[in-house]
């Protein structure tokens, strides 16, 4: 079964802060192996110039189209166009997130809850969550 799945690489999201893009970058995918598999993949290929993705997230999601999931991807979080920097080498599911965003998500869901609805610390975990959500159209998303 497919598997939406989320890396980070900490080289990028550094890359990412030292040329004000931001420092939260991810990379989303699908695959048709285990996330791991593909994430060790990533980092042989050296994947946007990189050699160290990590594994964060992944969620099984049958029948889903890469194409469609991407545009809904793209419809909600700012996709980085790989023409524009050309250091990420041609990867074009790289993303970019807005923190007070993700945690204003979670704050809404805390509180839709029931929960206290304190500002967390932000995770990669929590990061890769969202872009997830946002990927296979989540519509509790405060989008």
């Amino acid at each position: 079964m497919p598997s939406v799945y989320v890396a980070m690489s900490e080289a990028m999201q550094e890359w990412g802060s030292d040329a004000g893009i931001s420092k939260h970058l991810y990379k989303i995918a699908v695959t048709e192996e285990s996330p791991e598999d593909a994430v060790k993949a990533l980092n042989a290929d050296g994947y946007a110039g990189q050699q160290d993705w990590t594994f964060l997230d992944a969620r099984e999601a049958p029948a889903v189209d890469p194409a469609a999931m991407m545009k809904r991807v793209g419809e909600r979080l700012k996709v980085i166009d790989p023409l524009y920097y050309p250091k990420i080498k041609g990867a074009k599911d790289i993303v970019r997130l807005d923190q007070r965003k993700v945690e204003a998500n979670i704050v809404i869901k805390l509180t839709m809850e029931g929960r206290a609805s304190k500002v967390p610390k932000l995770k990669p975990k929590d990061m890769a969550g969202y872009i997830l959500d946002a990927a296979l159209g989540d519509s509790s998303m405060g989008l």
